[in-house]
């Protein structure tokens, strides 16, 4: 697992972050992706349930584009980037994987008891319910999930 980080750049606003993530298509690169995103998230001034949203939503769509972009088990990358401002984080996941759009997947019915609901949905539903804005291309080859928070900081 590659990591970049950048505190800020000419082009964007003095108080964004930026954390970049070049990674294998394993499950292996998950323990330490979250650990990196809980440390640029303190030190970005995310709250604990940020925090646990962020990780989650990272951990979802990743398990997804594993499972759905490689089905024959063969070697990829997922790259990731974090942007992170006072007022939002910005989260772009890109894929060399088979084309799979996460939101194309129905959202789960609720109201139905746990043990008669069809498997699959809810970590999505989830992700959705987390962002404020979810989007996703296939560009040239490669899937890009798109996702944004917004922050609402109290003045201390």
């Amino acid at each position: 697992m590659n990591r970049h980080d950048e505190s800020n750049t000419m082009d964007k606003p003095p108080d964004c972050r930026h954390l970049s993530w070049h990674l294998p298509n394993s499950i292996d690169a998950l323990l330490p992706l979250a650990e990196d995103v809980e440390v640029f998230g303190q030190q970005a001034g995310w709250d604990d349930a940020v925090l646990m949203q962020v990780n989650l939503v990272l951990e979802e769509l990743i398990v997804n584009a594993i499972d759905n972009g490689y089905p024959d088990g063969r070697d990829g990358s997922i790259d990731v980037r974090i942007e992170s401002s006072t007022k939002e984080i910005c989260i772009h996941i890109s894929d060399d994987g088979d084309a799979f759009d996460p939101f194309g997947v129905a959202t789960p019915d609720l109201s139905l008891a746990i043990e008669d609901r069809p498997i699959g949905g809810l970590g999505i539903h989830l992700v959705r319910s987390y962002m404020d804005n979810c989007a996703y291309h296939y560009v040239d080859g490669h899937n890009q999930v798109i996702l944004i928070k917004h922050l609402s900081y109290s003045p201390s």
